[in-house]
């Protein structure tokens, strides 16, 4: 394909929609529209005990409650990665991480986002204060067993959706022999 023209049709605090005009093999002309994002990083959080930190997040795109892994945006200036995934762990959950581990970096959606998800795993995190979340989030930590992970998932509580990301970060776990 041939990119013939990029534009910025919405400019936000946080996210551009951007038009893409393109020929397609066969030369006809066709646009994408698509979202860019700053990098984002997240936290497969694991206690000693073996229990999963998860947040229960209230998210305004989908007018619920998700289950999701700590996450957050690298919006920090001169901030790595694994600075952002130990800051957003303990600012969201309370939690501590003395070891992060990169375990994969990849697009989130890359149908309709640019941006990469730097994904982090937290052995033997250690709870060492009271979350200090923004005004804007709206989040209740949750500890769930890794052995009832799926099944909690699978049974989320009532009027809670589940991030999808959260499952994706298991069979990956295991094959580093991580979990």
């Amino acid at each position: 394909m041939k990119i013939l023209n990029k534009k910025i049709v919405y400019k936000g605090r946080y996210l551009k929609v951007i038009k893409k005009e393109f020929l397609t093999k066969t030369g006809k002309k066709r646009f994408w529209e698509y979202v860019k994002r700053k990098n984002a990083v997240v936290i497969f959080p694991l206690t000693k005990k073996k229990e999963v930190i998860l947040e229960r997040i209230y998210r305004l795109p989908i007018d619920s409650f998700d289950v999701e892994l700590p996450a957050g945006l690298l919006d920090k200036k001169g901030e790595t990665p694994r600075e952002a995934a130990k800051r957003e762990l303990l600012e969201e959950t309370g939690y501590f991480a003395k070891k992060l581990i990169l375990v994969f970096k990849k697009p989130l959606d890359p149908a309709v986002l640019s941006n990469e998800l730097f994904c982090f795993f937290a052995p033997d995190v250690e709870l060492k204060r009271k979350a200090k979340t923004e005004d804007t989030e709206e989040i209740e930590v949750l500890k769930v067993p890794l052995k009832k992970l799926v099944d909690f998932l699978l049974r989320p509580p009532k009027n809670t959706k589940v991030d999808i990301k959260i499952l994706s970060f298991l069979p990956i776990l295991k094959n580093k022999k991580l979990i």
